[in-house]
């Protein structure tokens, strides 16, 4: 059983809908907010280990932080847990790279985030230069921790099957009654001006050290409705262009071989790397082409 379940992200590709569906059960537990990033803090990982410890409930301590996959502390902070002897499982989500372009772009814009304020093409660059690209993922495979790679579409799609081989991963039983619709959706911004009063407040309460009070906000479906509409239909969906898809393409292609060639395949979707495994392909990771915008 692990200590530490640690979701690596990135964001859009499903960290929501797992969040959902792993904080519904009883061998799990989760602190006030979905990002705690406790790999950036040993001493409140065993503060928040005891209190689980001392209570008797052997929960897993989970954390989904969504910009760990591009956090240079990620490497140092895991193995440093390791050192005191936590056992840690990684999970790292993939998405159609297109996909998730797509859906960060509508994502940005209903935040009405700067890049999405200075235009389209700002903001499809952002959006290209923020993928997922072979050397981050590759960095977390180097990380000496079981990694459990989970498609996005097995997430979704193979939700039951997905989260069976999860438990019985984590040694935890089976638990019927997690959330299986989707979460989380693209939406658009009711309001310009007010999706960005709503995201500086939103930047102030986290500064002030109200991440729990936030997490409640961003959690209230009235609040949500008051900021957002759903997309009436695709042709509100932003387009790529063809350089963009090329990047975005290559870094699908080199991600698919990482996780390939260091995991052992479950079943579609789904692949694990455990501690000893054969890892040359990691090694040779340096040596793969870098696409950039």
């Amino acid at each position: 059983m692990y200590d530490y379940l640690l979701v690596v992200g990135p964001g859009r590709s499903g960290s929501e809908f797992l969040y959902r569906l792993l904080r519904g059960h009883p061998s799990f537990a989760f602190p006030e907010i979905k990002e705690r990033y406790y790999y950036r803090s040993p001493r409140a990982f065993r503060r928040a280990r005891k209190r689980l410890d001392g209570q008797g409930r052997g929960q897993i301590l989970c954390d989904v932080a969504n910009l760990a996959y591009a956090d240079a502390r990620l490497p140092r902070g895991v193995e440093a847990l390791r050192k005191e002897g936590f056992r840690i499982l990684l999970v790292a989500l993939l998405r159609d790279h297109r996909a998730r372009a797509i859906s960060m772009m509508q994502f940005r814009r209903s935040r009405a985030e700067p890049s999405a304020l200075l235009g389209a093409r700002r903001l499809e660059t952002a959006v290209v230069r923020d993928r997922l690209t072979a050397e981050r993922l590759a960095d977390i495979f180097k990380i000496d921790a079981d990694v459990l790679t989970l498609s996005f579409s097995a997430l979704t799609e193979d939700t039951g099957a997905v989260m069976d081989f999860l438990f019985s991963l984590c040694g935890a039983p089976k638990f019927d009654r997690t959330p299986r619709q989707a979460v989380n959706r693209a939406v658009r911004a009711r309001s310009l001006w007010l999706s960005a009063f709503g995201r500086w407040c939103g930047v102030a309460l986290r500064r002030l050290g109200l991440r729990r009070l936030l997490q409640r906000i961003k959690e209230n479906k009235t609040v949500d409705r008051a900021f957002f509409v759903p997309l009436a239909d695709d042709a509100e969906k932003p387009r790529l262009s063809e350089e963009s898809l090329e990047i975005l393409d290559a870094s699908a292609v080199e991600c698919r071989r990482i996780v390939e060639n260091t995991s052992r395949r479950v079943s579609e979707g789904i692949y694990l790397r455990k501690i000893g495994q054969p890892d040359e392909a990691i090694s040779d990771c340096r040596a793969l082409p870098r696409a950039t915008p």
